[in-house]
């Protein structure tokens, strides 16, 4: 039989069949791959899991600490942004700061400070807060925040019981008060009733809602306060035992305020009279503190201190006799157009424009303006109705015109007599200033301003004035006074006294000085003509 001419497909001696055409079988992955790439996804998804559980639990501790922030800063709409989205809506922003607003005014929350906002535990991140009353011992202890959300949505789910250390859900925070104690009074210097004549009643101010004069700035020493209980809902936090109101005593003098009044008349302007040794205001009349005006040449003291600790001039440097000095292309004239010059002696004396307003360019507007500020300009103050003496600043005085100005208390120079008093009486002290003060409970702060050598020079210069230059009507017999005289222009070139302010600073005995005084006269012309002989009555009647 002939062998067929088809190969044949199966071979003998092998491995059996081989497949050489049609699909591959499939070949099974084993078992163990399978498992290897389920513990990665699941290792993968647990990480992300830990990440975005993670992210969540800053983003929500970030959240209270902005709370915590805000909170300490009493900064309310920063703390309701703090919260949840659904808190938010839950309670709006006002209410919200109303809620706080109105357990703060009833606690008599003075400060809240808030420590690290600790890490989430269940939901909750606790904050350490302390919180001073008015009133109360202060309260401490930890505010529980429940917190939720990731992201924008993360913060606080707020709580009234968040507001306070120690309050429970549900509490009301009250506090119940006894009886007002009586109100205590303020009284003089000798011990009577301040409001027992109505120059005294003026300082004295009334007591009430809206308390006024020392009633306001000493309320409660003056109230005292009852007993009181800090409730949260039924639970008493804390006592306070009554407290009687204390009187106030004030170093004013009533005889000095009415010979002050007395000597002021029915003129527009003010009188203040201070202690140096210990800046006791003695009396105030009129706008002693209420109305600064350009203080004028009275302002020269503190040019003259400057120049002199500056070592611009010395009392024996000499000055060409002049009518008026030229600064920045504009003329400043003496009064009533006198020559004058001579020794920075002889011009304080004769209170010479011409010598004063170069002089204060030479010192320069930095050292004139500290000079000024050392002296008592641009310093607020506790006695009521006081408003601040004031001189531009350095960068404001532009010119050599608008330093020369300024140094002869034009400008934008205005001062009150109370500060005008505390520049004669630091000059009597020997350089020493000693704020001025109207309670004696209050500190006597004292401040070196210029040296001691600069004030005898100064203060030489001042009795000149009264001895024989422009402040000799104020002059008293048998006592040296040391003064200043000052005309201050309220319209520039004008020849009406009505135009101008009349000025007199002055203390006496000249070498232990017991008193200073200044006198305002408004649009009242020459401070050595109708200044001089208002301080005079003044410094007689405090001295006697």
């Amino acid at each position: 039989m002939l062998p067929s001419s088809r190969p044949s497909s199966r071979r003998r001696g092998g491995r059996g069949f081989r497949v050489t055409g049609g699909p591959r079988p499939r070949r099974r992955v084993p078992w163990p791959s399978i498992g290897l790439l389920v513990a990665v996804a699941a290792i993968l998804a647990g990480g992300f899991a830990w990440r975005w559980q993670t992210q969540a639990r800053e983003d929500r501790r970030a959240a209270a600490a902005r709370f915590a922030a805000a909170w300490q800063k009493g900064d309310r709409p920063a703390m309701w942004r703090a919260l949840t989205p659904a808190a938010r809506a839950k309670t709006p922003e006002a209410a919200f700061a109303r809620s706080y607003d109105g357990v703060d005014t009833t606690a008599g929350v003075t400060s809240v400070r808030t420590g690290a906002a600790d890490d989430e535990r269940d939901g909750n991140i606790s904050l350490a807060v302390a919180v001073k009353l008015r009133d109360f011992d202060d309260l401490r202890g930890t505010v529980v925040l429940a917190v939720s959300g990731r992201g924008e949505q993360a913060g606080i789910d707020w709580q009234p019981s968040m507001r306070l250390p120690g309050l429970r859900a549900g509490e009301n925070v009250r506090v119940r008060a006894g009886r007002q104690p009586r109100r205590a009074s303020v009284l003089a210097a000798d011990g009577t009733r301040l409001n027992a004549t109505p120059l005294g009643a003026s300082v004295a101010g009334e007591s009430g809602e809206k308390p006024t004069g020392l009633q306001r700035v000493y309320d409660e020493r003056l109230a005292g306060h009852p007993s009181a209980r800090l409730t949260f809902g039924t639970r008493v936090i804390d006592r306070t035992s009554a407290q009687r109101g204390r009187s106030l005593k004030s170093t004013l003098r009533p005889g000095l305020m009415r010979a002050a009044q007395a000597a002021l008349g029915d003129r527009t302007g003010g009188v203040a009279v201070i202690r140096p040794r210990d800046g006791a205001v003695l009396a105030v009349a009129g706008l002693a503190v209420s109305a600064p005006q350009p203080p004028g040449s009275t302002f020269k003291i503190i040019t003259t201190a400057a120049a002199l600790e500056s070592g611009v001039a010395t009392p024996s440097t000499t000055f060409a006799f002049a009518t008026s000095a030229t600064l920045s292309g504009v003329k400043l004239g003496n009064a009533g157009g006198e020559n004058c010059g001579g020794t920075l002696t002889e011009a304080f004396i004769e209170s010479c424009n011409s010598v004063f307003a170069p002089l204060g360019v030479k010192v320069g507007a930095k050292r004139l303006v500290q000079t000024a500020r050392r002296f008592g300009f641009d310093e607020e103050s506790k006695i009521p109705a006081t408003k601040p003496s004031t001189i531009a600043s350095p960068d404001e005085l532009s010119d050599a015109l608008a330093v020369g100005s300024a140094a002869i208390g034009q400008e934008r120079d205005l001062a009150t007599p109370l500060v005008m008093a505390s520049v004669a009486a630091t000059i009597g002290n020997g350089g020493t200033r000693v704020r001025p003060r109207i309670a004696t409970i209050d500190k006597v702060v004292k401040r070196r301003v210029v040296s001691a050598k600069t004030a005898r020079a100064v203060r030489s210069m001042m009795v000149g004035v009264v001895r024989s230059g422009t402040g000799r009507s104020g002059a008293l017999p048998g006592v040296q006074v040391a003064g200043k005289t000052g005309t201050a222009e309220l319209r520039p070139n004008s020849d009406d006294p009505k135009d101008a302010d009349a000025w007199f600073v002055a203390f006496a005995p000249a070498r232990k000085p017991k008193v200073a005084v200044a006198v305002l006269l408004v649009g009242a012309g020459f401070g050595g003509t109708t200044a001089a002989p208002v301080a005079k009555k003044v410094l007689a009647a405090a001295l006697g």
